[in-house]
């Protein structure tokens, strides 16, 4: 059997491009020519940290639409909110706290998940798994390198 890679999955790993090129431009340009740009590759990552991990916790919507059970909304919408305050904040904090909102938004999927059985070998959850990692690590990078 031929394994190929489904669309959602190729989005999944082009999404990670964004912060790898604000890594790659803020090392490329000097600090003194980054004034000079039209946008901060550091805010931009800040930014795109903030949309990604808000679209993730509005993922959790679709997890049980049949049911009255509010958990995975009301679940979703703290975590937009907790990305959203990030905006607004120093980009050393959120650094630190954006990653921890990659890493508990995973677990709160997996907790709310009812089928938790193989789970994680799922092709969805392998790949949340491994963007997840890569995030925390870019996250690490980033922070290492600017501060």
């Amino acid at each position: 059997m031929k394994a190929t890679i489904k669309s959602w999955q190729w989005l999944g790993y082009l999404g990670l491009l964004p912060f790898v090129g604000c890594l790659w431009l803020f090392k490329l340009f000097e600090q003194n020519t980054i004034s000079n740009m039209l946008f901060n590759p550091q805010q931009a990552f800040q930014f795109y940290s903030v949309i990604i991990l808000t679209f993730l916790a509005g993922t959790l919507w679709r997890k049980d639409p049949n049911t009255t059970y509010s958990a995975t909304q009301i679940t979703s919408n703290l975590f937009c909110l907790y990305a959203y305050i990030w905006l607004f904040m120093p980009l050393y904090y959120s650094l630190i706290f954006l990653p921890v909102g990659y890493l508990s938004l995973l677990i709160a999927e997996y907790m709310l998940n009812k089928n938790r059985e193989m789970l994680w070998f799922t092709p969805y959850f392998t790949m949340r798994l491994t963007l997840t990692f890569v995030v925390l690590i870019l996250h690490a990078v980033a922070f290492l390198a600017w501060f």
